[in-house]
């Protein structure tokens, strides 16, 4: 019997290269996700220090310095809206390439199980033309032996 050959294997091959590169994908967004929140956290630290250094400028500071730590805050409050918004679309994005990495998953998946099935039905095969060809030469055999003892009484 012939050794077992998946004829989709080429196509099975590509959908795991092409799974494999969307996971490389998702991974490089899920660390431009982690680097975008260290920076808002970043923002919301430094938001916080200076609304405190800003209390401390009300009771003794000048007003240049009062209305610079304002600004600064407003400044800061601002960066903090468009970091909040930077993050909202690189989840989105997260979202959907993990979509796509579930499906392409889902159809590697879906190939390997055909192929799964396809080399039990080969060995099967195999197994019953092997059983055929044994059964066969005992039929053989026991003709000859039969014929044999026939011709010999």
């Amino acid at each position: 019997m012939k050794k077992f050959r998946f004829h989709l294997q080429k196509l099975l091959e590509y959908r795991k290269t092409l799974e494999d590169k969307l996971l490389a994908e998702l991974s490089v967004i899920r660390a431009e996700l982690d680097h975008e929140q260290s920076r808002l956290v970043a923002f919301r630290r430094d938001k916080d220090l200076h609304s405190v250094r800003m209390r401390e400028n009300l009771a003794n500071g000048s007003s240049e310095e009062i209305r610079d730590d304002f600004l600064y805050l407003s400044d800061l409050i601002r960066l903090i809206k468009q970091q909040e918004e930077i993050i909202s679309k690189v989840e989105e994005r997260r979202m959907r390439k993990t979509m796509e990495v579930l499906e392409a998953s889902k159809q590697r998946k879906s190939l390997e199980q055909l192929k799964e099935q396809k080399k039990i039905e080969h060995r099967k095969e195999s197994e019953r033309q092997e059983q055929n060809f044994l059964d066969d030469i005992a039929t053989t055999r026991y003709s000859r032996v039969n014929k044999e003892l026939r011709e010999a009484a």
